[in-house]
């Protein structure tokens, strides 16, 4: 059974999807030149298509997931802000550079969340405990005995709690059980995205598939019978432009 507070959350959690997909909608509304010559002829030449249906479904598929994973990032992100809001009365952090904060019982947690575990180098991880160090001293300025307890929140990945000395790092179905006290939170977010899947935008993507195949022929990229010019596609992206 599904807690109260879920159908509010999932209401305002709705509204971040729609307008994700919105935004992704937006960016293939440009004209096909403002796609291709943004991409590189030699990795699709790479993969051996001579069929101009493939590569212009290929350009158009790469053009999106550039942006696409760090756009749904940051969606998951504010959906667990809004869990957190509605499961523990949990707020977007104002402080440095933390995502979210919540109190319990003399302490108050805050969260910088990542996607996944796998992120950053060595000094952008130096960077994420010197946050913590410096939000923490920030939040004891007007109380200095409040216990700040800093975690590193990954929306995927084997579900585990790691303490990494300066903060505890919390994984997948751990992270969002943290932030609601609910084990079911990730599996509801998964059928609340499961809602969305597509929102038209394959009837969008299709479009702009065609649309790519007819700019390349006129182009002369790309003849009436699907074949490719590859020195004719080097020629397009490459040359300056006017």
């Amino acid at each position: 059974m599904r807690p109260d507070w879920w159908a509010d959350a999932e209401r305002e959690a709705d509204l971040l999807v729609e307008d994700f997909t919105a935004r992704l909608k937006q960016k293939l509304a440009v004209p096909p030149e403002h796609i291709i010559t943004r991409k590189n002829p030699f990795l699709f030449r790479i993969r051996a298509t001579s069929d101009a249906h493939t590569l212009a479904k290929m350009v158009i598929d790469a053009y999106l997931s550039s942006s696409e994973e760090t756009m749904f990032g940051g969606v998951l992100e504010n959906i667990a802000v809004v869990i957190c809001k509605h499961a523990k009365g949990g707020w977007k952090s104002a402080v440095g550079k933390m995502d979210l904060e919540y109190n319990t019982t003399h302490t108050r947690t805050i969260i910088q969340i990542k996607s996944g575990t796998n992120w950053g180098n060595s000094s952008q991880h130096q960077a994420q405990k010197e946050a913590f160090s410096k939000a923490s001293r920030i939040l004891r300025q007007g109380n200095p005995d409040l216990n700040v307890r800093c975690v590193e929140g990954c929306c995927y990945g084997k579900s585990k709690v790691k303490d990494k000395g300066a903060h505890l790092q919390i994984v997948g179905h751990a992270f969002w059980e943290e932030i609601s006290d609910w084990d079911g939170t990730a599996e509801a977010v998964m059928s609340l995205l499961g809602k969305h899947a597509g929102n038209g935008l394959s009837d969008v993507r299709k479009k702009a598939y065609a649309e790519m195949v007819t700019f390349l022929q006129n182009k002369g990229v790309a003849d009436k019978g699907g074949n490719v010019y590859w020195s004719k596609l080097l020629t397009l992206v490459m040359q300056p432009h006017s």
